[in-house]
């Protein structure tokens, strides 16, 4: 199978292989391609200001409101969830998870370019 539709070949495929500039840069099972990119993303909701948690070590991205739902993507997921319970106790709706096919897909492709 080809696609350009990664939520296709992660739910389809058993292996996959990544193209950049004509030639395989990573090929392997999509369990093995998500694992070559250390991110997860994190959701909670929360009193704590997207501005400070962005400041945080291990922190790549925030999205969201301050004081509401963030969307957090970590290279250090453990150390950024401790920082989050211990600056508000009332955090709800943790949820923590691997980085999918599609961000292993643009950080295999901004590497080799």
């Amino acid at each position: 199978m080809t696609t350009h539709y990664l939520e296709e070949a992660e739910a389809l495929a058993s292996r996959v292989a990544v193209l950049g500039k004509g030639r395989v840069i990573a090929s392997g099972s999509v369990a093995e391609m998500r694992a070559l990119v250390s991110r997860r993303h994190i959701r909670c909701e929360t009193t704590v200001a997207a501005t400070d948690v962005r400041q945080w070590p291990g922190v790549v991205d925030v999205t969201g409101s301050d004081n509401a739902q963030l969307a957090i993507v970590a290279t250090d997921a453990e150390s950024v969830v401790r920082q989050l319970l211990a600056a508000d106790p009332s955090l709800s709706r943790l949820e923590v998870r691997q980085a999918g096919l599609n961000d292993a897909f643009n950080a295999l492709t901004q590497e080799a370019a």
